[in-house]
């Protein structure tokens, strides 16, 4: 998985081929099959496993000690710094390939649960008295921010672009109305 993942962001999605996979970590391929019948399969514990990582540094992020506010301005800065890199480009190969085979469809939603019920739970802490509907629109308009950050990449200082999306998401997350 490791040499698929390095494959797919350094080389893209077309480099991703098995036999080639299985010559680079030096085993057979049908050893590869076994575990990854289709590169798609392959391709699809990728991403499952970038998002498993990413919602690791997040959810440790949201349940230490500290104030809600500082919580969620750091989530947000992880997230940006994360798609901003690898982790991007594997989300956005998962996007892409949503919109045209099923089983992606499908990670691409269980993987953006996920990350919108850590979110949510986030913008509560920072902000508490509104109902499950506030918290859920405003972790889908938090994502969307921050994919649409990810998407910048001539953005100058990043350290004053990232800050820039963080007071954003803030005034997103925490919006009194």
């Amino acid at each position: 998985m490791a040499e698929a993942r390095r494959t797919l962001v350094a080389e893209g999605y077309d480099a991703v081929v098995l036999r080639t996979i299985a010559e680079r970590i030096d085993i057979k391929l049908g050893n590869l099959q076994y575990y990854f019948r289709t590169r798609d399969d392959l391709l699809l514990e990728v991403i499952r496993d970038e998002a498993r990582s990413d919602l690791e540094a997040i959810r440790g992020i949201a349940e230490r000690e500290q104030p809600g506010i500082d919580a969620l301005r750091q989530l947000v800065r992880t997230l940006v710094n994360k798609w901003r890199s690898d982790s991007g480009f594997v989300f956005s190969t998962l996007l892409f390939l949503s919109h045209h085979q099923r089983p992606f469809a499908d990670a691409y939603r269980e993987v953006y649960a996920r990350f919108y019920e850590v979110l949510e739970r986030a913008i509560e802490r920072a902000q508490p008295g509104h109902d499950r509907s506030t918290y859920r629109t405003r972790a889908l308009l938090l994502t969307a921010l921050i994919d649409g950050a990810a998407m910048q990449t001539h953005t100058g200082p990043r350290s004053q672009y990232v800050d820039a999306v963080i007071d954003v998401a803030l005034r997103i997350a925490l919006d009194p109305t």
